[in-house]
């Protein structure tokens, strides 16, 4: 069994000196038991993941199994000889049965492009578990589901083909599959595709599957279409907030005849709206772009899509951006007074109308912030913040069945925490606390608890 890497307690004060030499604030986990403590505390909030993971909401329920699967996977890593751990193997090979059931109950001209994408990525992890389990033939339903109908789908009926998009070209639409609605570029419909793409790309180099050069060109064409978005600064995208952190907004904007960046709808559109799931999924497929500089460097020679191409100028502007994103989350998303991830105060996010899918987001960003953490790229260190988060919501669950709540700070830090927004970002509202009263509450329990494994996951990873 691996164990934490501390090397040394300090007092009673929480704090941990780490194998690195800083300090962290690691609650309940204490002591020599702090691993068995971990372990513990992540069979508890899975058993409660299995009473209420089977409801029926198309795209939570792909993301909550995607969160589900990052998290057993950090599991299994850390503890791959428990036999509880064996057992949730297991029983996760049989949900991922169910959930191809599932998916294939439903008629695919009735989903949405941005739908197609949280049902991709979940597919890739689920294959990687399903190999793992020996279970080839469902593993490869899972990436047949991935490759052949869902990035298919984004990349012919999603994707804007057309030159004449202002003030940038192509891009990713949220529009149904039917095509009775265009729907809006926001970003997380173009982060899903481009996270999806490089995702698949890696996956078939691992794997050494043939005709993969289209996923690598997907991801290329949706890195340049937030890079001009993103050196567009007068409309702000990627929004500063000093001189080395931003955050990319919910979706870009560009009032002026002509644009075609002005949709107020799909769903409704605020000024400043920043949605932390958007940073997790956008760090993540940058820093694929950064481990495939060579492979896009090949890719654009070859193609005379760009023959000035220069790999190190091409990775260097990445690894800003991340580092600015990273920055920005440090500043912005975390909690001066407590040190937890914070959801960014919009109402478009907490208010009546899509505050049940936005609720989602802090254990989004978590997941990948967990995923990516070894590699440096992020320039940050988050395991206080992921370590505060976790204390929180292990503390504030519903101890008779270990059920997570979709709030776990107080309202004096939370006020606290609009006011921190507000001086950085210019703008802020004044919600603490998600309205959820239209969300079906098998629904609300499992995305809520789908937040608490992806801390955990991150936890398990960052203290592995």
């Amino acid at each position: 069994m691996k164990r934490r890497k501390f090397i040394k307690v300090t007092g009673s004060s929480g704090l941990l000196l780490t194998a690195t030499g800083s300090l962290v604030n690691c609650g309940s986990f204490i002591g020599e038991d702090q691993d068995k403590k971990l372990l513990e505390q992540s069979i508890q909030a899975f058993k409660r993941f299995s009473e209420v993971w089977d409801f029926k909401d198309f795209w939570k329920r792909g993301n909550t199994f995607d969160a589900c699967l990052v998290f057993v996977d950090a599991m299994i890593e850390r503890w791959p000889n428990e036999e509880q751990v064996k057992e949730i193997q297991s029983e996760v090979q049989a949900m991922l049965r169910q959930n191809l059931t599932f998916f294939s109950s439903y008629n695919p001209g009735t989903l949405w492009a941005d739908d197609f994408g949280w049902w991709g990525l979940m597919g890739l992890n689920a294959r990687r578990h399903l190999l793992r389990m020996k279970d080839r033939e469902l593993a490869d339903k899972y990436l047949a589901l991935s490759m052949d109908l869902c990035w298919e789908y984004k990349r012919k009926t999603a994707y804007d083909h057309s030159e004449d998009s202002r003030p940038v070209a192509h891009g990713c639409r949220n529009g149904d599959a039917n095509g009775s609605s265009k729907g809006v570029k926001n970003t997380v419909t173009n982060v899903l595709l481009f996270l999806l793409s490089s995702r698949i790309y890696r996956l078939t180099l691992e794997e050494n599957l043939e005709d993969n050069e289209k996923y690598l060109d997907m991801a290329y064409k949706q890195w340049v279409w937030f890079d001009q978005w993103f050196n567009l600064e007068k409309y702000g995208y990627l929004k500063e907030i000093s001189s080395s952190a931003a955050l990319v907004q919910e979706r870009p904007m560009a009032f002026f005849e002509g644009s075609d960046y002005q949709e107020k709808i799909h769903p409704p559109w605020s000024e400043g709206w920043v949605w932390t799931g958007d940073q997790g999924m956008l760090l993540a497929a940058l820093m694929d772009m950064h481990a495939l500089g060579h492979e896009i460097s090949t890719y654009v020679k070859k193609n005379d899509i760009d023959p000035g191409f220069d790999e190190a100028v091409f990775k260097a502007r990445v690894d800003s951006i991340i580092k600015k994103i990273g920055q920005g989350i440090k500043l912005a998303l975390v909690g001066n007074k407590d040190g937890i991830i914070r959801e960014a105060p919009c109402l478009s996010s907490f208010g009546p109308q899509h505050g049940n899918d936005y609720v989602a987001g802090r254990g989004i960003l978590l997941r990948y912030i967990g995923a990516t953490h070894e590699n440096g790229l992020l320039g940050i260190d988050l395991h206080k913040t992921v370590l505060a988060t976790l204390e929180a919501i292990w503390e504030t669950r519903d101890k008779s069945n270990n059920q997570f709540p979709p709030e776990f700070t107080s309202v004096e830090n939370d006020s606290s925490y609009v006011e921190q927004f507000k001086e950085l970002w210019g703008l802020a509202d004044n919600v603490h606390k998600w309205n959820l009263d239209k969300m079906k509450e098998q629904n609300r329990l499992g995305v809520c608890q789908a937040i608490g494994l992806d801390t955990l996951g991150a936890a398990i990873k960052m203290t592995s």
